[in-house]
């Protein structure tokens, strides 16, 4: 009796997973051991069906095996190793992808919780801790950090200190006076440090800033940039929701968007918000705000809240809108075109954590983590700076100042 196993998704995701596959097999009686369609999977996975054979990779699965221990090994040619802080709703997308991504080793894992550590480490076959001084003192060139929006200074902060490269959510901090600590923090470092606004990798606004460069539209004038998330995020998504809220989970994403695709610096803002729907369910925090951001040439209004109905088609309720004086662009990128409608009206979401049929991760959102990597390994320049991070915090203080004031904001160049 032989058996027929697959080297990669869905039935395992990493060497310890088919090794184990293979022990299993065997002791159930199968005389030969074979592997549907290896050629088709990545290099790797040769590795782990040799591993597999052999035992030749031990018990340790936080150590990279064959020709991937060779490139570690190999100064000139080594392959980062990078450890992920944070595994709530998005942080296991950050492990998910540097798991998948050739051209770097995920080395550890880490989360306050250690069972929800633990098992990340245990599906992708990686060591785990759930102290961060751990990763602080391991020895991975980089570390991914996707904690809380409240709790980003601190541990990027003792990465820094350690001399780590970093790669940190949006956004950058939740206070003016930590996101400068951290900008000065990373200059002083001397290391990579980038903020993860991965919507510089949606193929809908890099389609959109090469057209305003190319002057296909003429000149910005004037735009319309909406971003909310159903209610059920700030009560069910994120026990944190009342330590940030809607300007600081969703503002840095089309801040930065704007300011890349027109290449301008905010000078003013104004804005006006409201408050009571969220905090009358014990969620202090903005219902939503609508901010009219002035740039130097042009200007946009900004609007965004967490308070979407539930039964909104989307989590995501988004439009863009850019008027240039010869054209003008609209995108909806919670629509992708699938329209769903069952007990009610769906558009199927990012397809978060999950692989498309034939294994892959192909969504623009894992793009930027694969940036990072490439950045480790020399073969990309940063695209997304704590520089940048800190002029998004910036602006959005300033909104937050108008709030309370009742006022414009001049920004300070």
């Amino acid at each position: 009796m032989g058996a027929v196993l697959r080297p990669g998704h869905p039935d395992c995701q990493s060497a310890a997973t088919l090794r184990e596959n293979v022990r299993s097999v065997r002791l159930a009686g199968a005389q030969s051991v074979h592997f549907y369609h290896y050629g088709l999977y990545r290099e790797r996975s040769l590795d782990w069906v040799r591993d597999a054979l052999t035992g030749s990779a031990g018990a340790d699965p936080g150590r990279p095996s064959g020709r991937e221990s060779e490139r570690g090994d190999n100064a000139m040619g080594a392959v980062p190793k990078i450890a992920v802080i944070g595994l709530g709703i998005w942080g296991k997308n950050h492990a998910l992808a540097y798991a998948d991504y050739d051209g770097c080793e995920l080395a550890l894992v880490c989360d306050a919780d250690p069972e929800r550590a633990r098992a990340t480490g245990g599906d992708l076959g990686v060591e785990w801790t759930s102290d961060i001084a751990e990763v602080a003192a391991c020895q991975a060139d980089g570390v991914s950090i996707a904690t809380p929006d409240h709790l980003h200074t601190a541990v990027t902060m003792q990465m820094l200190e350690a001399g780590k490269n970093v790669f940190l959510e949006k956004p950058l901090a939740t206070s003016l006076p930590e996101a400068e600590q951290l900008a000065a923090a990373a200059a002083k470092s001397g290391r990579i440090a980038l903020v993860d606004f991965q919507n510089r990798w949606n193929p809908a606004f890099m389609n959109i800033k090469e057209s305003v460069a190319e002057g296909q539209l003429g000149a910005p004038v004037m735009g319309y940039v909406r971003l909310s998330d159903s209610i059920a995020v700030a009560e069910s998504w994120l026990s944190w929701a009342g330590k940030s809220g809607p300007e600081w989970f969703l503002f840095p994403d089309t801040i930065d968007i704007i300011r890349w695709i027109v290449g301008q610096e905010p000078v003013s803002v104004y804005a006006l918000g409201r408050c009571g729907i969220l905090s009358g369910r014990g969620i202090d925090c903005w219902d939503a705000i609508q901010a009219l951001v002035q740039f130097e040439s042009c200007f946009f209004t900004f609007e965004t809240s967490w308070v979407a109905p539930a039964g909104s088609p989307s989590v995501v309720d988004s439009r863009f809108c850019l008027y240039g004086d010869s054209g003008k662009v609209d995108c909806d990128w919670a629509y992708n075109g699938l329209t769903f409608v069952r007990d009610r009206v769906e558009y199927p979401w990012i397809p978060i954590g999950t692989r498309d049929r034939y294994g892959h991760l192909t969504h623009f959102v894992y793009e930027p983590m694969r940036h990072f990597a490439d950045c480790l390994a020399g073969t990309a320049v940063p695209e997304t700076s704590f520089d940048d991070g800190l002029r998004n915090v910036a602006v959005i203080d300033a909104i937050r100042r108008s709030l309370l004031e009742k006022r414009p904001i001049e920004l300070t160049p």
